[in-house]
């Protein structure tokens, strides 16, 4: 026998043994790997196997608070202090999808904070907002329609604000404007101040327009309480101001009624009360930033004026993180002033 005889013949033996075991082997199945959705942006990803797109967003933030009126905390020890340490930490969850009635969307967001005072007790988890969207309709529980922008400081600022609640609400958008409309449940903002048996719900509407250099919103709102109706309006433009700076901006936003439709005071329609805020936001660099807030508050109900100012400075070296230092200096009515600051350091993703 040749050596090339040989090598033929154990080629064609490794072959045939090779052929018997592939055959005993099991087939893979296909991997299905994710997807980028690049239909509502690169931060969504297609759930395999369907044509939803989902959206996984948190957060984390540290504050260090200083506060020259001492807060005394509940829990084992007991103490007071003029500074503290909080921790906060978000989750939220988008799904998105198209369909023949119009975009289809869900949202469920979480909130869980610690103050450092009673693991036991002083300690919050909660849902920070959970709603569903077809189209036009928005059903679940989220903001108001009627509630404003706040200032670029958000930080000891006077202004109407309505709680987050149940509702139903329909909006529409169309060449730079906006229509939103609200059938909103009014236990969270007014409780106790509603009718024993009330039926009426909390009604609010608000327009937005978006243009090249501003925007702005006009809002209103009406609900029926026990002793009287209350209602407000709020205004709001907002310039952007990029020929001094890219991402300068300016915020004027007034409101005018009762009670917490201007951010305090009581529900009284004969002696409404208004409210009014000024921010401004300039950007140093591309990651550093400055504004300054001022707000105003005359109550509903004739009550002593209050007042607000605060500014900060934000860097925010990479994407996703930055850190804030903040502080304010507030008159409500007629108590003394006070001051507080605040070191925020938070990973957003």
């Amino acid at each position: 026998m040749t050596f090339k005889t040989l090598l033929l013949g154990s080629a064609a033996a490794f072959a045939v043994v090779g052929g018997a075991q592939a055959a005993d082997l099991s087939v893979a199945e296909p991997v299905e790997f994710v997807r980028i959705c690049d239909y509502f942006g690169t931060t969504y990803w297609y759930i395999p196997g369907t044509d939803t797109c989902l959206k996984v967003g948190g957060f984390v933030e540290f504050a260090v608070n200083l506060h020259d009126l001492a807060v005394t905390y509940s829990g084992t020890p007991t103490h007071s202090s003029n500074w503290d340490f909080t921790t906060e930490a978000g989750l939220n969850f988008t799904a998105k999808s198209i369909t023949e009635f119009g975009g289809l969307a869900g949202y469920v967001g979480l909130i869980g904070k610690y103050t450092g005072t009673n693991l036991a007790t002083d300690h919050t988890v909660y849902l920070d907002g959970a709603w569903l969207s077809l189209g036009a309709l928005k059903v679940g529980h989220f903001g108001s329609p009627f509630n404003p922008d706040s200032g670029f400081v958000d930080y000891a600022v006077y202004k109407s604000t309505l709680a987050d609640n149940n509702k139903i609400q329909l909006s529409w958008a169309a060449a730079g404007f906006g229509l939103a409309l609200g059938i909103e449940d009014p236990r969270e903002t007014w409780g106790t101040e509603l009718p024993a048996t009330w039926s009426m719900p909390l009604i609010t509407g608000k327009i937005t327009t978006s243009q090249t250099n501003w925007s702005g919103q006009l809002s209103a709102g009406f609900v029926q309480l026990a002793t009287a109706s209350a209602w407000g309006v709020d205004g709001e433009i907002t310039f952007n101001l990029d020929a001094i700076a890219a991402g300068d901006k300016f915020r004027l936003n007034g409101a005018y009624g009762d009670g917490k439709f201007v951010g305090g005071g009581t529900n009284v329609g004969a002696n409404n009360g208004w409210s009014a805020i000024a921010s401004f936001q300039h950007m140093f660099s591309s990651t550093l930033s400055g504004a300054v807030d001022y707000s105003y508050l005359s109550p509903a109900g004739g009550g002593a004026t209050s007042w607000a100012a605060s500014a900060n400075l934000v860097w925010a070296p990479v994407v996703g993180f930055k850190a804030t230092v903040r502080g304010a200096y507030t008159v409500a009515g007629t108590a003394s002033g006070a001051w507080k600051a605040q070191v925020l350091l938070k990973r957003e993703w």
